[in-house]
């Protein structure tokens, strides 16, 4: 088991803390709340409910439910921000755990056909009433997965092109995405591209060979896999 430093910048009790707030992942009245979501008019009254009574959005279980069952978007324990907006990922998304992300993200999971003589989405979206169907891919044809403890920053696009953002990735703010991230890669721009990797080979390893997100905070925080969680090491005092 790793050993703390004696001076850790850990509050004492953080463990405690962090299981206080997994105990309020799941209210008693989660059942109600996912049902009380299939009458329109409620639905922004029981977010603000699920947010409210289950710790926030980092811990709601039951928030999560509902967006995988009224949206079919699958969000990691955890994960943050623009992305546990109904409606704003695209359906068959999946966000892994310990996810950061920042405001104003957009995500399209299809363009308009470039090779075709007319554009307009008349010709090729049947929910316009001209098609029976679309002749173009579907957004669930083309679904995106983001990796676990990814941070997206603020003003993020995130195009077609891009099918998979791998674990532990940073997107700079404002970056335009239009291909596959490499796990840990740093990357921004218009259009994104590679600026550094976080790690070198055998770190990035160590970190995969952990799979720590699969953790819960209180026990990362009882048992940490590595020293420097919470930051740098620091040599104990003699």
């Amino acid at each position: 088991m790793t050993r703390w430093p004696l001076d850790s910048p850990r509050a004492p009790d953080a463990a405690t803390r962090a299981a206080a707030c997994n105990a309020r992942a799941e209210h008693r009245f989660a059942q109600w709340l996912v049902r009380l979501y299939r009458i329109g008019r409620l639905r922004n009254m029981v977010q603000w409910l699920c947010l409210r009574l289950e710790g926030g959005p980092m811990l709601s279980a039951t928030w999560r439910r509902i967006l995988q069952d009224a949206h079919r978007v699958s969000i990691g324990r955890y994960s943050y921000g623009d992305i546990l907006k109904p409606g704003l990922l695209p359906p068959g998304t999946v966000v892994g755990r310990y996810c950061s992300v920042g405001t104003e993200l957009i995500v399209r999971r299809r363009n308009h056909p470039i090779e075709r003589p007319f554009l307009h989405p008349f010709f090729y979206n049947s929910l316009l009433g001209l098609l029976k169907q679309d002749t173009v891919k579907a957004d669930s044809d083309n679904p995106l997965t983001i990796g676990h403890d990814v941070w997206i920053a603020d003003r993020v696009m995130i195009l077609p092109g891009c099918q998979s953002i791998g674990n532990g990735a940073v997107i700079a703010a404002g970056a335009v995405v239009t291909r596959n991230v490499a796990p840990y890669a740093i990357v921004g721009g218009t259009p994104a591209r590679k600026i550094k990797m976080r790690f070198g080979p055998e770190r990035i390893a160590a970190l995969e060979a952990s799979r720590w997100w699969e953790s819960s905070i209180a026990d990362l925080i009882r048992t940490p896999p590595f020293t420097d969680i919470f930051g740098p090491d620091r040599e104990s005092p003699p």
